[in-house]
């Protein structure tokens, strides 16, 4: 019972510190006001609020894990 409890906690504890858990709000938050400034800037802000939000949450969700390394309005250096 003892072993069961121990491997238990072994995988939960590899769980919570493998990289699927990376994420970072700063991150997030960068992403998030330079995609708005980049769809306001082309119009898809005042055309579609709700879709340009959505497509913003994903995206900024996305690179905020590491997922993706670009994202529209990221500047380009």
């Amino acid at each position: 019972m003892k072993l069961i409890f121990t491997f238990l906690l072994s995988l939960l504890f590899i769980n919570f510190t493998s990289p699927l858990y990376s994420y970072d709000s700063t991150k997030y938050a960068i992403c998030y006001g330079k995609m708005t400034k980049a769809h306001k800037a082309r119009g898809f802000h005042q055309s579609n609020r709700s879709q340009s939000i959505l497509v913003k949450e994903t995206v900024c969700k996305a690179y905020a894990n590491g997922e993706i390394n670009d994202y529209e309005g990221k500047d380009q250096y």
